[in-house]
């Protein structure tokens, strides 16, 4: 595929994604089209389905064993770059005395979102995002009260990447599950109560399973070696100065490339700074935040990427509700953007995560081979615990990532997850169902609930953000319409060897 190529099929892209939403080239008719703003994954997480709703289980079957892998719930910004970059932006106008009256009060608005995500700590779960897990927790007990909220003391096995963020979301899911279940908190095999939220024994972290696109293999988990270095290959490394595969270099270039991309940038910029600061910015320039923890950098090489440092800035708001309500002063921030250009950026982000962490290009699986590991624990603990009879625990409940989710829910073709690209041809939200909101919001999570009855036939039904989803094409559930599975016909259809 030549860059002349997929440059041209750019501007179709473009056009495809702008048709039946604008009749004519006039700003005011296109900004009416879209009334709600979009947060890609950085969406606050809600239920997707009453649990009255749920289908009721076949007779003679009873809950014996539950699985939870979910993402952090909401937290401040990863790290000084979003509002670092948009406020170097936002003093170079000013030196340059290219402010707009809108653009003078950004400024102060940026320094408001730095103190709290400062006074916070980058990275770490919000209010909200505590009670994001909280509630899931109440939920989970809520739906399942036969399997733990029964006399004893169960054992729960918990496990997390290890990173703070998934460490406080285990934390907070626990606190609230102790109001209604009674569990071992002191027990390396199960789950031991951790003084500082944002710790976790070491024995309860699993980087492997977790924590895959950054973790070498080894040890019992070395068979996966080959999709990880595979994976690392194609992502590339850029601070090393290792390009990515030459696909996924065109593809991310060509999504930057829009014409959309460009128009939508300049009218956001445009009401803050000056044309001439944004041509200035066009031609070239270079602004660069380096991450205190890890020394990576996040630059600013044009108008396209002030306007996405401002747009990332923006979507963290919803998810920081209470640290803003706690400061005494409202950040506003959708004064910066319309629900149009954050529905654009919004597809952006989600095409880049499409692409480098999801079902990407047809054909392809490497950017989810890498969660097979994930895949496999999901399919061991079943096996081991409920067929095999070892009965050492009723849940494994663990917490990770948006790079955990994404992948595994391609890996496992669920719903929103079962389409790639073909090469040359963009992803767009016309020619495919991925949308970040839904694949991996904050709090995202699947769900296992196993089933068992007399004769030891063991079921699986399966809540995806605690929606009953199907699992993938061609696996055949107990009944037509049925959410419930056959634990058998999963380990067929997935190819589990156990």
């Amino acid at each position: 595929m030549t860059m002349q190529r997929i440059t041209t099929l750019s501007a179709a892209v473009s056009l495809a994604l702008l048709a039946g939403c604008n009749s004519s080239d006039d700003t005011s008719a296109r900004s009416s089209s879209v009334t709600e703003y979009q947060y890609s994954t950085k969406a606050v997480y809600s239920s997707q389905q009453e649990a009255a709703t749920y289908e009721a289980a076949p007779e003679g079957f009873s809950p014996v064993y539950t699985e939870l892998v979910a993402r952090h719930g909401a937290r401040a910004l990863s790290s000084p770059k979003y509002d670092v970059l948009t406020k170097l932006v936002w003093e170079a106008a000013a030196a340059q005395g290219a402010l707009t009256e809108l653009g003078q009060t950004l400024g102060h608005k940026v320094d408001l979102v730095t103190a709290a995500n400062e006074a916070l700590g980058y990275g770490l779960l919000t209010e909200l995002g505590k009670e994001e897990h909280a509630n899931l927790a109440t939920r989970l007990a809520d739906r399942l009260p036969g399997l733990l909220e029964n006399d004893g003391s169960h054992c729960i096995k918990v496990e997390t990447s290890g990173k703070d963020r998934a460490n406080e979301s285990a934390y907070y899911f626990m606190q609230s599950l102790a109001a209604k279940v009674d569990y071992v908190s002191d027990s390396d095999s199960c789950y031991v109560t951790q003084d500082d939220p944002s710790e976790i024994t070491k024995a309860l972290a699993n980087k492997y399973e977790l924590y895959f696109h950054k973790t070498e293999p080894k040890g019992d988990y070395a068979q996966y070696l080959p999709a990880f270095e595979a994976y690392q290959t194609f992502i590339g490394d850029e601070d090393n100065g290792v390009d990515p595969a030459p696909e996924l270099t065109e593809a991310l270039d060509a999504l930057k490339a829009l014409p959309e991309t460009k128009v939508m940038a300049r009218e956001m910029l445009e009401r803050l700074y000056s044309k001439a600061f944004v041509d200035y910015l066009a031609a070239g320039v270079e602004f660069v935040a380096v991450n205190p923890e890890d020394g990576g950098k996040t630059y600013v090489h044009d108008e396209v990427d002030a306007a996405l440092m401002l747009y990332n800035l923006f979507i963290i708001g919803p998810g920081m509700v209470r640290e803003a309500e706690a400061e005494g002063e409202d950040w506003d921030l959708e004064q910066y953007l319309t629900p149009e250009e954050s529905a654009w950026f919004s597809y952006l982000s989600d095409a880049e995560d499409f692409y480098e962490k999801g079902p990407s290009f047809a054909g392809e699986t490497v950017t989810y081979d890498i969660a097979q590991a994930l895949l496999d624990g999901l399919f061991n603990e079943v096996q081991t615990q409920v067929v095999e009879g070892e009965g050492a625990r009723v849940a494994k409940l663990r917490f990770a990532h948006a790079e955990t989710i994404i992948p595994l829910v391609a890996l496992m073709q669920l719903e929103g997850s079962r389409q790639g690209a073909e090469v040359g041809t963009l992803m767009t939200q016309e020619n495919n169902e991925w949308r970040g909101g839904w694949v991996s919001p904050y709090a995202a999570n699947i769900q296992w609930d196993v089933y068992e009855n007399a004769d030891k036939q063991v079921l699986v039904k399966m809540l995806y953000n605690e929606k009953e989803v199907a699992f993938k094409e061609g696996c055949e559930p107990v009944s037509a319409g049925s959410f419930f599975y056959d634990f058998t016909e999963l380990k067929r259809c997935y190819a589990y060897a156990g």
